[in-house]
């Protein structure tokens, strides 16, 4: 009867054994594993003394480090002249004398020195947070947000390890998940960037929107992957006749609208009858408006070349900007239908009176004229600088062109203006009796460029 007791506990003595032993063995692989390959020399020899203080400093210090992290780091420590201890110091390339160094996690060497002991749990840290190896990708530029069909791309895509041992990895470029090239990265040390430039040939691409992305592929152990990917925006353009026709088409209407404008043709109109009388010649009053244009169109153009030339000039915001183009021109359109007006009673800053000042003082000359149509583009709260609504089509190739024909959308009016002179007031009158449907085709066509914009670039 005992003996069948016995035998029946011994059985569940062994399970309960093989358990723990697996509960065991599953803890230890789970802690950061630290070999100390120790040899002691002889504390009183002259010519040890030096290698006694580093196997005394490095043994204590490891003892201090079982002490603090005892549910997350195990220490071995193996005799270095042992038959173990000899193998291992061939495995991490270790001399015949470079015994009481310290191993972590198998890979990193710290030879036999004197170890300091903040570097030693620095080191340890990082690799039970997982940041031993950490590649990212640091940055990624492109030459240009805008290219043609056809054209080529250069992307400089800058790498850095963040991590504590040298990496060598892959980084490839996608377009819209489609692989476009990969380059190795060979031995990138500790805090080091390193810039990679790419090419991408687009001449079997679709025009439209593109998210480029920059990717490193992950290094052995690496935790961190949330900074081995850059994206960044691109678009593609058609290179056809019919596209460039297209955007000139829409640079000619916006630049008529800009200045075809009641309050820019009433202001005339003030302009011609005080300088000229009742009865302006034809020769003078054309040649006043066309003078009092160009100051305008300066104006227009030095605005479009900063604003065009930022825009070029920084592809990284670009996205940004041509969000903050939209917004703009939802409001300005808005405000030109009616629907989202400011009172100008409640405008913090009057232009009109101060418009009225100048022209009485600078209207009798051609120079003051120049200056009156350069300040009243800037001073008139009726119109905008609708030219900064195109950022977003700008090209490099068709700026000077595309701002071109804007400028000459924008000096018609001053022409059918200048003919009309004699006339001046009918026009005036005609012109604020259907303010409204000028203003509302405005207001439209700027709402509809917004949506595109938005629906065709920002979007997709």
């Amino acid at each position: 009867m005992v003996k069948k007791m016995f035998k029946g506990y011994t059985k569940w003595f062994l399970i309960l054994f093989l358990l723990l032993s697996l509960i065991e063995c599953a803890h230890s692989a789970d802690l950061l594993v630290v070999e100390f390959l120790y040899y002691e020399p002889c504390p009183t020899c002259p010519n040890q003394q030096e290698d006694y203080l580093i196997f005394l400093n490095n043994s204590q210090l490891l003892d201090v480090i079982e002490d603090d992290y005892s549910t997350q780091v195990t220490v071995n420590r193996v005799y270095f002249y042992s038959e173990e201890g000899l193998g291992k110091a061939e495995q991490y390339g270790l001399g015949i004398k470079d015994y009481n160094a310290i191993i972590v996690d198998y890979e990193k060497v710290i030879p036999a020195r004197l170890v300091n002991e903040t570097y030693l749990i620095e080191t340890i840290d990082a690799y039970l947070l997982g940041a031993v190896h950490d590649v990212a990708i640091f940055k990624a530029t492109l030459a240009q947000s805008t290219i043609k069909v056809g054209e080529i791309m250069n992307i400089t895509v800058t790498v850095k390890n963040i991590g504590l041992e040298a990496e060598s990895f892959n980084v490839s470029i996608y377009s819209n998940e489609s692989l476009v090239s990969t380059e190795f990265v060979s031995n990138l040390g500790p805090e080091e960037e390193r810039p990679i430039v790419f090419t991408w040939e687009t001449t079997n691409q679709e025009s439209g929107h593109y998210k480029i992305k920059a990717a490193a592929e992950p290094v052995p152990k690496e935790m961190n992957l949330s900074n081995n990917i850059f994206i960044s925006d691109l678009e593609v353009t058609s290179s056809s006749l019919a596209a460039t026709l297209a955007l000139l088409a829409l640079a000619f209407s916006l630049g008529f609208f800009e200045t075809f404008s009641p309050c820019l043709i009433i202001l005339l109109s003030f302009l011609l009858g005080y300088a000229l009388g009742d009865r302006p010649r034809f020769k003078e009053s054309f040649g006043k408006v066309m003078i009092f244009g160009m100051g305008f169109i300066l104006a227009t153009l030095l605005l479009a070349i900063t604003f065009g030339l930022v825009f070029l000039a920084t592809p990284t915001l670009q996205y940004a900007a041509t969000w903050a183009v939209c917004i703009f021109a939802v409001i300005f359109g808005l405000n030109l239908l009616g629907i989202l007006r400011v009172p100008s009673d409640r405008m913090p800053f009057q232009s009109k009176p101060l418009v009225k000042k100048l022209a009485r003082k600078y209207v009798f000359t051609y120079g003051g004229i120049f200056l009156l149509g350069f300040f009243f583009y800037f001073l008139d709260p009726c119109i905008a600088p609708i030219f900064v609504s195109m950022m977003p089509l700008l090209h490099p190739e068709t700026f000077a062109l595309t701002l071109t024909i804007f400028c000459l959308g924008a000096i018609i009016p001053f022409i059918g203006i200048g003919v009309s002179a004699g006339s001046i007031s009918m026009l005036v009158r005609g012109t604020y009796r259907h303010r409204s449907i000028i203003r509302g085709i405005s207001g439209l066509i700027l709402i509809g460029y917004a949506i595109y914009l938005i629906a065709f670039y920002l979007i997709l």
